[in-house]
């Protein structure tokens, strides 16, 4: 197995979403720490026209610093919009993105559900508007008057099929993260979104942190979505909030979960998902996960490499 960091590394580090400049720092930065696989995402219009402007400079950054990109992230809320205009124009921007993935090396491409559409008495999920990240959302909500959970629901898995019909002529595999106040926030939700698309070309992208945070049994997780999860994301998590907390700080058997991993055969990507707080414990939340999955792995006869 590869553990690998996901691209939360580079928000909290540089800012969101960050320049070119930033991305190449950040390469440089992990290569510093000795990690050499990364997922990386494609932030809204500015952003991925950036990363479409210097794709040569980003193939020579990740080179330089011997770094894989094996996941990318188109990320864009209007994939599951209501509005049929916007909803096309996403699939897109999904299918420019896909392949400019693909050229960074990406085995995997990423999506997500984002937040139904509600009214939000506070601050929506996920949003990132030069705060701080936040994992979750304690706000209340409105439910706005005519508001049709199924056609929110139709509309999601009308637009994951689309990618991974896409995502098959790519030969690729597109995965879809569970967060939670999401559509997809947990592994129940999950299994019927994979049953309703019905493609061999899109499956979970297994999240630690966010199904302990919904109160879900990590390692009876693995055992329901078995086969059908095609990355993982790890965090701890203790079930009061959203927080990705380093591995070993939180409710999660990681021994028995690694042991589950080799039972089912899996040998691919880890990604290291933690919601630090700034620089110095960024790192110091890197260096001691990295260390804590390398002890529980070893213990069930798994070498990581990173």
């Amino acid at each position: 197995m590869k553990l690998s960091v996901t691209y939360l590394v580079t928000i909290l580090k540089y800012g969101y979403p960050p320049k070119a400049k930033d991305d190449f720092a950040s390469l440089e930065y992990l290569n510093k720490l000795g990690f050499h696989y990364l997922e990386m995402e494609g932030l809204g219009t500015e952003h991925a026209a950036n990363l479409k402007k210097n794709l040569s400079d980003y193939k020579k950054a990740l080179s330089d610093n011997g770094i894989h990109i094996h996941n990318f992230c188109a990320v864009n809320p209007d994939l599951v919009s209501l509005d049929d205009t916007k909803r096309r124009a996403a699939y897109d921007y999904f299918m420019e993105m896909a392949e400019i993935g693909c050229e960074l090396g990406a085995e995997t491409l990423h999506l997500a559900s984002y937040a139904p559409p509600v009214t939000y008495l506070g601050r929506a999920p996920y949003k990132l508007d030069g705060g701080e990240y936040e994992f979750g959302s304690s706000a209340r909500i409105h439910i706005p008057d005519g508001f049709d959970w199924e056609k929110v629901w139709d509309t999601t898995v009308e637009s994951c099929a689309f990618c991974a019909d896409f995502a098959k002529t790519l030969g690729r595999t597109v995965i879809m993260e569970p967060r939670v106040g999401e559509i997809i926030c947990s592994v129940d939700s999950m299994i019927r979104l994979l049953d309703a698309v019905g493609s061999d070309y899109l499956k979970a992208n297994f999240d630690t942190g966010h199904f302990a945070a919904q109160r879900e049994d990590i390692c009876l997780a693995l055992a329901k979505l078995k086969g059908r999860y095609a990355n993982i994301h790890v965090a701890d998590n203790i079930p009061v909030n959203c927080e990705h907390i380093p591995l070993g700080e939180g409710t999660i058997d990681w021994v028995e979960f690694f042991r589950i991993l080799k039972q089912q055969g899996y040998e691919g990507y880890l990604g290291l998902d933690l919601g630090a707080k700034d620089d110095r414990q960024l790192e110091d939340w890197l260096i001691r996960s990295r260390d804590y999955a390398v002890e529980c792995a070893g213990k069930n006869g798994i070498k990581l490499e990173w």
